[in-house]
């Protein structure tokens, strides 16, 4: 029987879940293509066996907060999301996000949402910065849809197929997000008297 993804947070048209050993093979696939590598700046294909490595590596550590992203219409893994170098006493962290496949449908804007929904309001942060290529038009537009802000940029500090590229830098507030989005998962937090406190200790 095949494994069900384990959604843990679910928008309209997206869905996140855990990283899967399953979808090695796939997540492989991803990283090794040649879209996915010039938008992340990741220029060395990984084998399998590198990427098992890399995503039980970082399995359960604090520093990293991995997600599965899925299309809800037929629950199709079709990319990843990450915060990563969470500092969780500064709650600052970075994002990224790659999308394998059916690009361009407006579901990485959703999962991009869910991403940070998750880092402001589960972890807490207080700043999630990105780092980006000024080629790549579409992203930035993504971003700043959802709310980053450009704060600098690193001057040629990119290659990307021989050409020289600025980085992008670009930052967003806790505040600021939930002003522009609102929350899904703050109406799932728990309140006083509710069925969640009979787990509590007395």
């Amino acid at each position: 029987m095949e494994e069900q993804p384990g959604f843990v947070i679910e928008g309209e048209r997206v869905a996140l879940g855990p990283l899967r050993m399953d979808l090695v093979a796939t997540y492989q696939r991803w990283d090794n293509d040649l879209e996915v590598l010039n938008a992340n700046g990741w220029v060395i294909p990984r084998t399998l066996e590198a990427q098992r490595e890399r995503i039980a590596g970082r399995s359960g550590k604090p520093e990293f907060c991995d997600f599965t992203v899925y299309d809800r219409a037929d629950q199709a893994p079709i990319g990843f999301s990450s915060l990563f170098y969470i500092d969780h006493r500064n709650a600052t962290a970075q994002f990224g996000i790659d999308l394998g496949e059916r690009r361009g449908q407006g579901l990485g804007t959703e999962a991009t949402r869910l991403t940070l929904d998750w880092g402001f309001t589960v972890l807490g942060l207080h700043n999630i910065m990105l780092a980006v290529a000024a080629w790549n038009e579409r992203a930035i537009r993504v971003y700043i849809k959802v709310g980053f802000r450009e704060i600098g940029r690193r001057r040629g500090a990119g290659l990307t197929m021989g050409r020289r590229h600025d980085g992008v830098f670009m930052d967003l507030l806790a505040s600021e997000f939930l002003q522009a989005n609102g929350s899904v998962l703050a109406r799932r937090a728990p309140h006083a008297g509710s069925a969640d406190d009979q787990h509590l200790p007395q």
